[in-house]
């Protein structure tokens, strides 16, 4: 928890003003209250011994009125209640084996006798005893005076206390705003200039007066600033100069990798196809020949076929062989059939390997074309059958690929590096449906220009990553799968056909890539 330095002033002078509160409230009244009741108690009980002793002394010259007079020693004080000349007398049992003390009142000042129902509260009136002794007689002055007079004080000793406080407790929070407006107002002044130095605005000062520390502090910091400042404008200057020294050779940097770049890429395609098209040739031919004699073969086993037909008559007509017919001739049938069935089915299967075979050769010559760095007319949609060849064995029987080819027109491109698009493309669409589903392959062509839509029902992808997508190293296959740099070229490669690409994508419903090229290009960089 931050505690700020405000606070921390605040908490100190209050903490005082509270803790003299206390003294002055509480402690200080308590302990005068305690002295002045203590310094009653003994006045009374002084009262109390002086009319005792002037009693005894009156008792012992037997003057019975001197004994009035001593007890109306106090009839002028305001606090006497009354004053009693008490007699202990001795109480014997019926058999006089026991007794008892018993105090009975003999006279009593004023002469009016306070009711004795009447329960004296400590807190109200205060008594004390004192007890004599004579030759006449023993007993005890009892004096009762009220405490009227203590409660006054008191109250007097409250209210200036309460006085005192109220006076300290305003004085504090005066005390507090000074010290507030001289000491945290300057400091939080200095902390917002110095975050608005640290995000950069060197403009900032504080003004401060003052001849204290936070003044010197204040001053302190304005020429910190001033340097702060002037070192950045010098700093800046000798930038500009080195940006505009290095500007030059930034840009030729800058060519010579892309010139580079371009280069690699070129003999990579190049090989690749040189390549791919010695591959497709050798194999072209012993396509060609298990093609050429599929027929052949197809003739001769149906010469076959007739000739055991004609055997199989001549027997029937000249009934030989008529054992063998009873014994098992329907099994003869069967496997006959069976046989005859067998070679068809693999005969039709070699046919049907043979054209497929022939049709990836076709589509690997197509996809791989030498020529890619010669512009040249193309037919996109021949580009897409040609990679959805190839690309056959990732999605079939798994995968439905439903075709919207419209009539479009050849396109000026570099077909190897537009087949590359594709790849890219389609490759991306069959790994994002992880199980089944279907990618819906459309183009058209409009205002000289010529579409292609690729949408896929796969997982699609985040706002996030769809902004990322063409980030070259971007990824979000696993480790070993993927560079993320496929679709950062192919995004390469359609904006240097002066076309574009788009992405549309929300997570659960599938991905859809547009992709427009120019039907007609003025000039492309190869």
């Amino acid at each position: 928890m931050r505690i700020t330095l405000k606070t921390k002033i605040w908490f100190v002078i209050l903490t005082i003003v509270l803790m003299f509160s206390f003294f002055s409230l509480y402690y200080f009244p308590a302990q005068q209250e305690k002295y002045l009741l203590n310094n009653y108690n003994n006045e009374v009980q002084n009262l109390a011994n002086t009319i005792s002793f002037g009693v005894k002394i009156a008792l012992s010259d037997e003057n019975f009125e001197g004994v009035q007079t001593a007890m109306s020693f106090v009839k002028d004080d305001p606090r006497l209640q009354f004053v009693n000349l008490v007699v202990t007398d001795t109480i014997w049992n019926g058999d006089h084996t026991q007794f008892s003390l018993r105090d009975s009142v003999v006279r009593t000042f004023p002469e009016k006798q306070p009711d004795s129902s009447v329960a004296y509260s400590e807190k109200k009136i205060i008594k004390k005893r004192s007890a004599f002794s004579s030759e006449i007689m023993s007993g005890a002055i009892e004096l009762a005076v009220t405490t009227d007079y203590i409660q006054i004080n008191q109250r007097k000793i409250r209210q200036t206390s309460l006085i005192v406080s109220a006076v300290v407790f305003v004085i504090g929070i005066l005390i507090g705003f000074w010290l507030s407006r001289n000491i945290t107002v300057p400091v939080l002044a200095l902390r917002d200039a110095a975050d608005k130095v640290g995000e950069g605005d060197l403009t900032q000062r504080v003004h401060n007066k003052s001849g204290d520390e936070i003044g010197e502090l204040a001053r302190a910091f304005n020429k910190m600033v001033a340097d702060l400042e002037r070192a950045r404008k010098d700093l800046h200057k000798a930038n500009s100069e080195l940006g505009r020294t290095n500007e030059t050779l930034n840009e030729t940097v800058t060519d010579l990798k892309a010139a580079q770049e371009q280069l690699i890429q070129a003999e990579k395609m190049a090989s690749l196809g040189q390549l791919t098209a010695g591959i497709a040739h050798e194999l072209n031919n012993p396509i060609n020949f298990i093609t050429a004699n599929i027929q052949p073969l197809k003739e001769d086993m149906a010469d076959i076929l007739k000739i055991i037909a004609r055997y199989e008559k001549v027997i029937e007509e000249k009934d030989l062989g008529k054992e063998f017919r009873d014994v098992d001739q329907s099994r003869h049938d069967n496997n006959i059939n069976f046989t005859l069935k067998e070679i068809n089915d693999l005969l039709r299967g070699i046919e049907d390997g043979a054209m497929r075979t022939s049709e990836i050769v076709r589509g690997l010559r197509n996809f791989s074309r030498l020529d890619q760095n010669v512009i040249r007319k193309a037919n996109l949609n021949d580009s897409l059958e040609s990679t959805l060849t190839l690309l056959n064995s990732s999605y079939k029987n798994r995968v439905e690929i439903i075709k919207e080819y419209g009539n479009i027109p050849e396109v000026d491109c570099f077909p190897g590096q537009i087949n590359q698009v594709f790849m890219n493309i389609l490759s991306n669409a069959i790994q994002a449906i992880p199980a089944e589903g279907k990618i819906f392959i459309k183009t058209w062509s409009v205002n000289n220009m010529v579409k292609v839509s690729v949408r896929d029902t796969g997982a699609g992808m985040t706002e996030d990553v769809r902004k990322k997508i063409f980030d070259p190293f971007f990824t979000t296959k696993d480790v070993g799968k993927g560079t993320g740099l496929g679709l950062s070229i192919s995004f390469g490669i359609i904006q240097k056909h002066n076309g574009e690409i788009e992405v549309f994508s929300k997570p659960g419903e599938g991905t859809e890539f547009v992709i427009r090229i120019p039907i007609q290009q003025q000039k492309i960089t190869a």
